[in-house]
Formats: C-alpha cells, sequence, structure tokens
C-alpha cells in the first residue's frame, strides 16, 4: 500500500532542485556581467607618481630614501596644491651633537647638511634619516685666502687618485645624504676643470647638488648639471650677519621669494640666532602661505615642473 505523503515529497524535491538551478544560473550570469563591467581602476596623478615609496629600513640602521624621495606629508600635499615651498638647509652640522638633535626637535622638515670630518657625522645622520629629515653632505672645498675648510677637502691641483679618495670619503662619511652643497669653495667653485674632475665622481649617484653661491662668480651649478646631476642654488643667506634683525630680514625675505616664485632655498647655520628664528618659521611661513619642505620635495617638484 503506497504512502498518501510520497506525492508530495516528490513534488518538494522537484521544487528545491529548481531553486538550485536557478540560482546557480543567476550566479553564472553574474559572473559573466562582472567580467564584461570590471570594477573602477583608481589611478595616482602623475605628481604622486614622482613620490617613490621609501624602502624598508634594515633593523641595525636606518636606509635613506629611494630615489630621493624621503619627503612630509606637507611636502607631498605641496606638491599637488602647486603651494609655494621654501626649503632651508642648515649647514656645518656634525661638530656639536646637542645642537643637532635640537635641530632634529624642532620637528620642521629642514634639511641638514653635515660635515663629513665631524667625530659624530654618521651617528647624526642616521638620526636625522630615522625621523624622516633630508639629509645633505656638507663637501668641503678650496676657498679663497686662508681659512681651513677642514680635513680632505677638495681641492684645485689634487691628484686624480687624491680627488677619488676624498669624494668617496666624504661621501662614505654622511649615509642617506640625499645631496650635497658645497663648504666654503670660493676659490674651487669657479674652476671649470677642477669642478668636473671632483665632480665626475658624484656623477650616477641620484645626488642633488646645492649651490652655497660662496663666490658670486661660482660654476659649481653649472658644471653638476653638466656632470648630470639636479643642480639648483640658493637664494638666500639667513645668518650672514648674526643679528636678530637680520636673521629676522633674512627669513622675510626667503618667504617673500617662495612666495613670488612657487620655490626658494635658504641656507643658514647653527648659531643661537638661528636656532631661535626658526623656532616660529612654521607659523610664519603659514602667514605667508608657503610650506616648508625638505630638498627632496623640493627636487622632485623641479624634476616634475621640466617634465610637464
Amino acid at each position: 500500500m503506497s504512502n498518501p505523503a510520497t506525492p508530495f515529497i516528490y513534488l518538494a524535491s522537484a521544487a528545491a532542485a529548481c531553486i538550485l538551478m536557478c540560482a546557480g544560473l543567476a550566479f553564472e550570469l553574474g559572473q559573466k556581467a562582472g567580467a564584461v563591467n570590471p570594477p573602477e581602476i583608481i589611478t595616482i596623478s602623475a605628481p604622486e607618481r614622482l613620490a617613490a615609496p621609501v624602502r624598508e629600513a634594515p633593523a641595525e640602521r636606518p636606509e635613506p630614501a629611494s630615489d630621493r624621495s624621503m619627503e612630509f606629508a606637507s611636502g607631498l600635499r605641496s606638491m599637488v596644491s602647486n603651494a609655494p615651498v621654501l626649503a632651508v638647509i642648515i649647514d656645518d652640522i656634525g661638530p656639536d651633537r646637542e645642537v643637532a638633535e635640537a635641530l632634529i626637535a624642532l620637528d620642521i622638515p629642514l634639511t641638514l647638511s653635515i660635515l663629513p670630518f665631524a667625530r659624530e657625522a654618521e651617528a647624526i645622520a642616521h638620526e636625522a634619516v630615522t625621523v624622516g629629515l633630508d639629509v645633505f653632505l656638507h663637501l668641503p672645498m678650496e676657498p679663497v685666502g686662508l681659512d681651513d675648510p677642514g680635513p680632505n677637502a677638495l681641492t684645485r691641483h689634487l691628484s686624480e687618485a687624491e680627488m677619488e679618495r676624498r669624494a668617496l670619503w666624504a661621501l662614505s662619511r654622511v649615509p642617506g645624504a640625499m645631496g650635497f652643497n658645497n663648504h666654503m669653495g670660493s676659490a674651487m667653485t669657479r674652476d671649470e676643470a677642477a669642478l668636473r674632475r671632483a665632480f665626475a665622481h658624484f656623477a650616477g649617484r641620484d645626488l642633488v647638488f646645492v649651490d652655497s653661491l660662496t663666490h658670486p662668480a661660482s660654476r659649481a651649478a653649472v658644471i653638476a648639471a653638466e656632470a648630470g646631476m639636479q643642480a639648483m642654488r640658493r637664494d638666500v643667506f639667513l645668518d650672514h650677519v648674526r643679528s636678530p634683525e637680520a636673521v629676522d630680514a633674512a627669513l622675510e625675505h626667503a618667504l617673500r621669494l617662495a612666495a613670488e616664485r612657487g620655490a626658494a632655498i635658504a641656507i643658514g647655520h647653527p648659531y643661537p640666532v638661528t636656532l631661535e628664528a626658526l623656532e616660529g618659521l612654521a607659523e610664519r611661513a603659514a602667514e605667508h602661505g608657503v610650506e616648508l619642505v625638505g630638498m627632496s620635495v623640493l627636487a622632485a617638484r623641479e624634476r616634475a615642473s621640466e617634465a610637464s
């Protein structure tokens, strides 16, 4: 004798099978639709692509940014917004570790230019790079007169072998340097032949050169560009006269130049009067509509401008 519930069981099973088949068909159609209309791909704008990612640093020592790209977030915003920028390089870093640490503690994107013969040059460079500051080699060069530029300075009459040795030694003393500028050099920077011999040892290293312009007839930026480096010149010395009034006026001049031209480079030194003026520089720059940036950001902006 048959069970009266059997037909209902068959009908329920058939209905369930139909539902599963319809679900499978809907899933397959959805997959095909997704293949025809993929999700929107978001691309990065050209200025942002210029800022290459920073490589992860090994545990034992900080590693410099790849392709001159160690940048502050404010600097990256300035690249996108084209806001006027001011880069401040502080020269003669190294002999006084406490002063270097005071500059790092200011928490503004200064570029520290470190003397290679300073005993703690390497340690200061590591500390600065670790917190995201740009670091320069402050390269000693032959001056006019009897001033001493320091040991292993580049001079006009060095042999080829000695020129190379001194250049490579200086670079090795400031790990993480993304560029360099001259320390003294009022004689060396006017001698094109000597500069070509010297800069041959810095070419091909992805370095930025800033001519400190210690002599108005300097040819250093021109010869650095010929050697394939990105070369610039400083616009303002902040503390040629070491008084609060003079430094204040020089800062005002630098900020106005940056606002008018779109960018400017100022060079200062670790004097007490300069450190005091730098403490309020961020707020002062904001009042002028100028952003403070490291040299890596300024260099990237210049490359973007040339490419456009």
